[in-house]
């Protein structure tokens, strides 16, 4: 790749110089009919050197482009992407769009046109003068194009080198070469693999290692080792082919061998979990040798590779296992799935908990929504939603804005067809809706909602409360209770002691809620019982952090923790089980030259990074509560039902390498929660009768599938059967309507519910449309970024309710 001081020149050559002058030249000859002093081997020579030059400064552009844009990339990493450099480089992508076509185009015609000088001299006859210096001067305008271009990015390469000097980044490091750099990757893929496995048993070794070598450290390693041994058969598989005689035996005895140490590596880790689960000590022997038989099939590997010398800088690791999924080996063969329902229902379950961070549209004295990016955000959003089968989202606001309406039909077309969403039938105790939505590819049976008394400060126009829905897993079951919740949030340091009196006073409405919905079974005692687990995740809005740079568990935390405990029963943090600490989730900072920059400027508040109270927060969780046999006869009789596998953390980052010129750097000002859940598939579950949904309160009648009563406070939506309406039936809904579709509902009200349809018949889920298929109509190219307007928006609507 050309240095920045070396792009002009790239593009200027010498050879460069002289084919555009011997062109040049050689079109005013022909304009002026000079056509004796043009022989053809001279024309045939200046149309070489035109091809030629050519493609070498369009490969030149392509190494400035590459640079500029890696540069510009890592600058908006490091800080607030400029509007104008923004604008600049997409304007400059259109334009070295067009320039690559032109050149195509210009290159047909080089030929055309030496195919007609060939042939005027094998006729011995001239040739079109006015056409041959067209192509000449065609020629030279594309050349003087892509010239003025390279100068262009030279100026970004410039301006983008001189802001990382000022932040104290490192500018433009030459990376290694893709073939030493792979191969370099899997020796430390190795080392480090080996390193986590000495480590920990070197532990285990110890006399009280049972129980005194925490769960977390040990499902780390199981995990660690699981994922790398995974990597390693996917590389074994790509190898067999160019292998043969004895290596080629050797090779698949190793792949056996490392296939047969995943489900035992897996058992250990669900050992981990269970005796974590119940406060038993570890079982030492079995993590052991799951640990050992996986070192040793990874030392084989390594033999098998070095001894060989089997080149790997041509392989790219595969990374299909980011996670430890379950194996089928470790719970025995499962019973057969009638084929029409096999795929309805997925073994594993990848689950999304996430901020989305799409305010209600706002008068200018309450709130800044002018630079927010919403439809920017929400259009990049849509695209990951095919990789989930469970979505929590808040601060998706329904009301004054069309964006959750076309959210949930988007998400219909990958397969999510099941919704819950805050109702918007809240005026006049509240302005706005509690932002709340659940999408599910399994159906839900059983579906209702809260809401808590109104917040302090901004919250107090927010009608926040909690989403309940309850989802079948199988086709008799298990079934997963499901709660996204938004709690109270802290503007300020001085408002924290009060936000936290208020967040406690939510919370202890919300498990009183919980208690009462997720009553599966009536207990000995007579009063309401919970068996299968419960999922509440969301933003909490309580930071689980002791400090800037500690992630202990806070007073706070602890408290929360407690209360949770006493009221649902056992809980475990699905997040901190897997980091051992409280990871940042909101206001995140890194390190740099200069100091602690914010990672993300431009949707988190700016005077947020001022304050060590406010930057640096853990504010979104996800809680799992256990499957709880209904009696004690059952206990032992059959696995889990739905077992927590892996989480992690999602940015949501945005690769500004490819997304050029994008004006946020993530979709969101807040981290997601990603984790996947193990569906166990019991014969006790297969042979059951589908079970009954008992009646809470007055229920109205059961509906089918894609009918709501008319004043279920939903705003109406079409099932969208066709993809190129999905938007114009969205951006045709009146939010006046909606909201007068919604006010029949209570708005005072602490719960609502819909109708069980456990009773009704369940359709097979139509075919996923693909993502191709479904993101040609996202209407990206109507988004303003320049501008960030809101296009769904009703500003009107919500003046006029400000002003009530």
């Amino acid at each position: 790749m050309a240095d920045a001081d070396d792009l002009a020149a790239a593009v200027c050559t010498e050879e460069l110089a002289a084919v555009d002058m011997a062109s040049g030249d050689a079109a005013k000859r022909l304009r002026g009919k000079v056509m004796a002093s043009l022989s053809c081997k001279e024309a045939e020579r200046l149309l070489d050197g035109n091809f030629r030059v050519n493609d070498e400064v369009c490969s030149s552009l392509r190494a400035a482009w590459d640079c500029a844009v890696r540069l510009e990339a890592q600058l908006g990493e490091a800080d607030r992407p400029w509007e104008e450099r923004n604008k600049w480089l997409q304007d400059l992508a259109a334009e070295r769009g067009e320039l690559e076509q032109q050149k195509a185009d210009l290159e047909a015609t080089l030929l055309t046109a030496k195919l007609e000088v060939q042939t005027a001299c094998a006729a011995a006859c001239g040739f079109h003068a006015s056409r041959f210096a067209q192509v000449l001067e065609d020629n030279v305008a594309f050349r003087a194009r892509c010239a003025r271009l390279g100068r262009q990015l030279e100026s970004v390469v410039q301006s983008a080198r001189r802001s990382l000097r000022m932040l104290g980044e490192r500018p433009d490091v030459r990376p290694e070469s893709e073939a030493a750099g792979m191969a370099r990757r899997w020796r430390l893929e190795f080392d480090a693999a080996s390193d986590v496995v000495e480590a920990m048993l070197r532990s285990l070794r110890h006399p009280e290692a049972a129980t005194a070598v925490a769960a977390t450290s040990l499902e780390h390693a199981l995990d660690h080792s699981w994922r790398f041994v995974l990597e390693l058969v996917g590389l074994i598989e790509r190898l067999l082919d160019g292998l043969e005689g004895e290596l080629l035996t050797c090779a698949e005895n190793l792949r056996d061998r490392l296939e047969a140490s995943l489900p035992q590596l897996l058992e250990a880790k669900l050992q981990v979990q269970d005796a974590a689960a119940r406060g038993q000590p570890q079982d030492v022997v079995a993590c052991t040798d799951a640990l050992t038989e996986a070192q040793g099939g990874q030392v084989a590997a390594w033999k098998l590779l070095t001894a060989n010398a089997i080149d790997l800088s041509s392989i790219v690791p595969t990374k299909f296992a980011e996670e430890m999924l379950p194996h089928p080996a470790a719970f025995g063969t499962p019973p057969p799935l009638p084929a029409d329902r096999a795929a309805d229902f997925p073994p594993v379950l990848r689950l999304l908990t996430y901020n989305l961070f799409l305010r209600a549209p706002a008068p200018q004295f309450t709130h800044n929504t002018d630079n927010d990016r919403k439809d920017e955000r929400l259009c990049r959003f849509v695209e990951h939603l095919a990789r989930y089968d469970l979505l929590c989202l808040q601060e998706v606001y329904g009301a004054f804005s069309q964006r959750r309406d076309w959210l949930i039909n988007v998400a219909k077309r990958f397969g999510l067809k099941d919704s819950h969403r805050s109702s918007t039938g809240v005026r006049p105790r509240f302005i706005v809706d509690g932002g709340l939505l659940i999408l599910s590819r399994l159906p839900i049976v059983f579906k209702s909602s809260m809401t808590f008394d109104p917040g302090t400060s901004l919250d107090r126009f927010s009608a926040k409360g909690a989403l309940y829905a309850k989802v079948q897993c199988g086709p008799t079951g298990p079934f997963l209770h499901v709660c996204t919740t938004h709690l109270q949030s802290t503007y300020s340091e001085d408002s924290f002691q009060s936000s936290q009196a208020i967040r406690h006073k939510q919370l202890t409405s919300l498990v009183s809620f919980l208690r009462e919905q997720t009553d599966d079974t009536m207990s000995d005692t007579g009063k309401p019982r919970r068996q299968w687990p419960l999922l509440l995740c969301g933003t909490l809005n309580f930071n689980g952090r002791r400090g800037l740079m500690d992630g202990g568990h806070s007073s706070e935390y602890r408290a929360v923790l407690q209360l949770l405990r006493d009221e649902l029963g056992e809980v475990r943090d699905l997040l901190f089980d897997v980091c051992g600490t409280h990871p940042v989730t909101y206001a995140d900072t890194r390190l740099t030259g200069s100091g602690e920059v914010p990672v993300e400027r431009v949707l988190t508040n700016a005077s947020v990074y001022s304050s060590d109270v406010l930057k640096r927060q853990c504010l979104d969780y996800m809680f799992f509560f256990p499957y709880r046999p209904a009696s004690d006869m059952e206990d032992g009789s059959f696995p889990e039902p739905v077992v927590p596998a892996t989480c992690h953390l999602e940015k949501f980052a945005v690769d500004r390498a490819k997304d050029v010129g994008a004006p946020v750097t993530q979709l969101s000002d807040h981290y997601g929660l990603e984790a996947t859940l193990a569906v166990i598939e019991s014969p006790a579950y297969l042979a059951a009768e589908r079970p009954t949904q008992r009646s809470r309160g007055f229920d109205p009648p059961i509906l089918t599938r894609g009918t709501k009563p008319a004043d279920d406070g939903y705003a109406g939506s079409a099932t969208v059967d066709a993809a190129p309406n999905v938007m114009e039936e969205a951006r045709g809904m009146d939010p006046a309507a909606e909201s007068s579709a919604a006010g029949d509902e209570d708005a005072g009200s602490s719960h609502t519910a819909d109708a069980p349809v456990s009773e009704v018949s369940l359709p097979r889920a139509a075919p996923v449309a693909s993502a191709a298929e479904v993101l040609k109509y996202i209407p990206r190219q109507e988004v303003d970024v320049g501008t960030g307007g809101d296009l769904m928006d009703d500003t009107h609507a919500v003046a006029a309710s400000a002003a009530e």
